[in-house]
């Protein structure tokens, strides 16, 4: 019983903070995006948001969303502070948006 609860507080903690951090979109659909997810919990999260969310996916799923994150989405400072969080320097120029003419 404990550990259906847990997973059900667990479970609308992580709703929540899609909620916050893709407020356009219903909790599920924010979810089901995990790499997505993870990058605009690094780009607006809180500091509560990214302790809940790193905790529930691990380190490694949050380099993988780094590695693919899609151009525009986290700022030079968060770029910077999540490669180095995540050891994975050196750190790369941030994806470019490319517009077509």
């Amino acid at each position: 019983m404990s550990d259906t609860k847990n997973s059900k507080n667990e479970a609308e903690q992580l709703a929540s903070v899609a909620r916050r951090v893709c407020w356009w979109e219903p909790a599920e659909v924010t979810l089901s995006n995990t790499p997505m997810f993870l990058c605009r919990v690094m780009a607006v999260g809180t500091w509560d948001d990214v302790c809940l969310v790193l905790d529930r996916y691990g380190k490694e799923a949050f380099r993988e969303a780094l590695k693919n994150s899609p151009a525009g989405l986290l700022d030079p400072r968060s770029w910077h502070y999540w490669h180095h969080r995540l050891q994975l320097l050196p750190v790369p120029e941030l994806p470019q948006r490319i517009i077509a003419t």
